[in-house]
């Protein structure tokens, strides 16, 4: 009695090459990834040293460098933060008109009553905050004929106060 052998319960399957395919693909990509970073990095801005913490107080030479500095497009706005409260904010623009870079600016926010009285009165740095600064961002120094948008927020303001935007002015400067 001749019996036919059985078949085999598991059959190897052919060996089909997309291992190699798939892993050249993904060290190309990885390299590729690896490119991109490389040249899409900042190219290295010469060091400023950062700001002092205390501006000196303007100088004749300061005086006469103020008058190029340009304070423009003054708009107030309010906003209630998630705590309910009024934010009032003073977006502006600051235009650097002169020769020299400007390394850090002093403003001086006022805001005044309807007898023309001062009620409240902050500074604001918009270019060169000192290094340990309570901020985050950054504030690069500002070349000539550049401009920059600021923004400065109040959390309240006087109930005297007269509605009128404030008035802006430099009030100490460092240049470079």
């Amino acid at each position: 009695m001749r019996t036919d052998p059985l078949p085999p319960l598991y059959e190897e399957p052919e060996k089909s090459g997309w291992h190699l395919p798939l892993l050249v693909a993904a060290v190309l990509g990885l390299l590729m990834l690896a490119v991109i970073f490389w040249l899409g990095r900042p190219a290295s801005q010469p060091t400023v040293p950062p700001a002092p913490v205390h501006l000196p107080p303007l100088d004749q030479e300061g005086r006469a460098y103020a008058e190029k500095i340009e304070i423009a497009g003054l708009a107030l706005s309010r906003w209630q933060n998630f705590l309910g409260q009024d934010v009032t904010y003073l977006d502006a623009t600051l235009t650097n008109h002169g020769d020299r870079t400007l390394r850090a600016v002093e403003l001086t926010i006022e805001f005044r009553d309807v007898l023309n009285q001062v009620v409240l009165r902050e500074t604001l740095r918009p270019i060169g905050v000192p290094a340990g600064a309570p901020t985050a961002r950054s504030t690069p120094p500002l070349p000539p004929g550049e401009t920059r948008d600021f923004r400065a927020s109040f959390d309240s303001l006087p109930k005297d106060w007269n509605r009128s935007p404030p008035t802006v002015r430099v009030s100490a400067l460092l240049l470079h």
